[in-house]
């Protein structure tokens, strides 16, 4: 107890840092403060203790890829946190948008303005990652608090239509933009309900079933190689791909995901069909995993 207590102490310290000559101008730390406090309220207000309930949710695809749905629906069903029945397609949908901002977040203001029709506060800052720099932007509610819209770089979240739930609020509506072009709209309300039919959990009798792994290893990456740069540029798109990596360590079933610039897409999927991973392990045996890859173009 002795020794931990001693490694601890160091850790408690004041750090001695230097200004980076890029980032300017400096950060306000009282202007960082009252952000991180509009931040947290606004996800404090949005965090109810979940009682059992019903949740409903339909939503829409605007713009759908070739062969996938342009609208779906999802009803969850939870008795106890541990009792619980899914029913959705397309794919899993969370029932708000939190955040909180990171040490490589500069405030840089915060501005009066109004959105819908409403007084709202937007918090301007940057985000440093490596050697790139992304804008954003989060405004909330100036009277309620409620979270109205997150931007990081391109891709927007709009929040709107809030109700009441238990002690907390949820949004009623929820946009999610890419440029200007948006591409998932979801309308959704929770309500409390503890009345379930007897069967209502039970497995249906067509199911199969999965049993989770006991002892579970991420796979990483081996080798990843990004785009060659074209151009000497401080301009850099990143897109994301979603895919699955195999038991062989090879990507598969790639698609890119919200690309604000179409035409990377294709080149972004094949680059990273020819990464290689140490595959992911399932007590000690190859196994396969769903992941998201990012890939780099600079100065194309």
């Amino acid at each position: 107890m002795f020794l931990c207590v001693w490694l601890c102490i160091p850790l408690c310290f004041g750090q001695t840092t230097t200004l980076r000559r890029d980032v300017a101008p400096v950060e306000d730390p009282l202007l960082h403060a009252e952000a991180v406090r509009l931040l947290e309220r606004a996800v404090m207000l949005t965090v109810p203790v979940w009682p059992a309930n019903e949740e409903f949710a339909n939503f829409r695809v605007p713009h759908p890829a070739p062969g996938e749905a342009s609208e779906g629906s999802i009803k969850i069903g939870v008795r106890t946190p541990v009792n619980k029945r899914w029913e959705f397609t397309y794919r899993k949908l969370l029932p708000a948008f939190h955040g909180r901002f990171e040490p490589a977040d500069i405030i840089r203001a915060i501005v009066d303005t109004t959105m819908e029709g409403r007084p709202a506060r937007c918090i301007d800052f940057d985000t440093l990652k490596g050697d790139q720099q992304q804008s954003g932007q989060v405004c909330v509610d100036a009277d309620r608090g409620f979270l109205l819209s997150v931007r990081q770089g391109d891709e927007t979240i709009r929040q709107s239509a809030y109700f009441r739930f238990n002690n907390a609020s949820l949004p009623g509506h929820i946009e999610r933009w890419v440029a200007n072009e948006k591409l998932l709209d979801i309308d959704s309300s929770v309500v409390v309900r503890t009345d379930y039919p007897p069967e209502y959990f039970d497995y249906p009798p067509d199911a199969k079933i999965d049993n989770s792994c006991r002892e579970f290893h991420r796979a990483f990456a081996e080798n990843t190689p990004q785009p060659v740069p074209k151009t000497l540029s401080n301009e850099a798109i990143t897109v994301r791909v979603h895919g699955r990596v195999g038991k062989d360590g090879k990507p598969a079933a790639l698609k890119a995901l919200d690309v604000a610039r179409p035409d990377f897409a294709e080149e972004a999927v094949r680059v990273v069909s020819t990464w290689t991973f140490h595959p992911a392990m399932c007590v000690y045996e190859p196994a396969t995993q769903e992941m998201d890859f990012e890939v780099t173009f600079k100065g194309w």
